[in-house]
C-alpha cells in the first residue's frame, strides 16, 4: 500500500517561524558560501562566540563567507562532501559543537546552497570532563602518612596509559606541595597484569620523581603480576616490598626511625 503524503499542512505555515522554532542552531549560506540567514538559536549561539573573533553583534555574521571560518579541509568538504558531513568542533579552547553539513537543493536538483546544524554541547562535554576528574581522582587518592615528608598512593581497578599520565601529574604536584621525601605506591587494588606499555609509564612515573629527589617504593604487587613481570622481562626501576607494612619499615630504616614495643 502505497503512503499518501499531505503537504496542505505546508501551504500556509510562516517557514522562517518554522525554522526558529526547532531547537537546534541553523545556519544558512547561498551556493557561493555567504551566509544568508541565521534562526534565533543559532544568534544566541553566536552571540556567545562572536565577541571572540570582535563581533559583538550575531547578525554581523551574515554576508560573511563560511571560509571565514573553517580551514581548507573543512571548506573542501563544504565544497565536495560527502553529504549530509558530520563532524565535533572545538573553538578556542571553551565551545564544543557537533556541526552537521548539508546542502540545500532547488526542485530541479541543482544546489542552492547550504544548510549548517550546529548543536552546542559544551556544557555536556564539560560535565563528563568533571565527571572524569572526580572518577580518576576516586581512583588515585594520595594519602599522607604518620611519616613526615612520606605519602601513600593506593591504587585500585585497572591501569590505562592515560590514566597513569593523570596520576603522575598529581604526584608531581603533591611531591612539590608537600615537600616529600618517599612515595610509596600501593598495587593491592590493582588485579589486572601489567603489560610493557604500562611499564613504561610506571618507570616513567619513577624516573620524574627521582628528579624531583624522592625515591618512589612499589608494595602489594601479587603473584599473577609478579608472573607476567618475570615472563617478560620487564624491569621496573624502584624499589619492591611484597606488603605496605615491609616498605614502610624501610623507610623508617632510611630516615633513621627505630620502632620499639611498649
Amino acid at each position: 500500500m502505497k503512503l499518501e503524503i499531505k503537504t496542505e499542512i505546508f501551504k500556509h505555515i510562516n517557514i522562517e517561524s518554522l525554522l526558529n522554532s526547532v531547537g537546534e542552531s541553523l545556519i544558512f549560506a547561498d551556493k557561493d558560501y555567504q551566509i544568508v540567514w541565521i534562526n534565533d538559536h543559532a544568534r544566541a549561539l553566536l552571540s556567545k562566540v562572536g565577541p571572540y573573533i570582535n563581533v559583538n553583534n550575531p547578525n554581523e555574521f551574515i554576508g560573511m563567507n563560511l571560509n571565514s571560518f573553517h580551514g581548507k579541509r573543512q571548506m573542501d568538504i563544504v565544497q565536495n562532501g560527502p553529504f549530509p558531513y558530520k563532524t565535533t568542533i572545538r573553538l578556542f579552547n571553551l565551545f564544543t559543537a557537533t556541526i552537521i553539513v548539508d546542502q540545500l537543493k532547488s526542485a530541479n536538483g541543482d544546489i542552492s546552497g547550504f544548510i549548517l546544524t550546529w548543536k552546542d554541547i559544551t556544557q555536556h562535554e564539560n560535565e563528563l570532563e568533571e565527571r572524569k576528574r572526580i572518577i580518576e581522582g576516586m581512583y588515585t587518592p594520595i594519602i599522607d602518612t604518620a611519616i613526615d615528608s612520606v605519602l601513600l598512593v593506593s591504587l585500585s581497578g585497572v591501569l590505562s596509559e592515560e590514566r597513569l599520565e593523570f596520576t603522575k601529574q598529581k604526584l608531581l604536584e603533591a611531591a612539590s606541595n608537600n615537600s616529600t621525601d618517599y612515595i610509596i605506591v600501593d598495587f593491592t587494588g590493582i588485579q589486572t597484569i601489567l603489560e610493557e606499555d604500562i611499564a613504561f609509564q610506571l618507570n616513567q612515573l619513577v624516573e620524574a620523581l627521582t628528579l624531583m629527589g624522592v625515591e618512589t617504593i612499589f608494595v602489594g604487587l601479587n603473584p599473577k603480576i609478579v608472573h607476567n613481570i618475570v615472563k617478560m622481562g620487564i624491569q621496573l626501576n624502584a624499589k619492591t616490598y611484597k606488603s605496605f607494612k615491609q616498605g614502610v619499615n624501610y623507610v623508617w630504616k632510611q630516615k633513621g626511625y627505630e620502632l620499639k614495643k611498649l
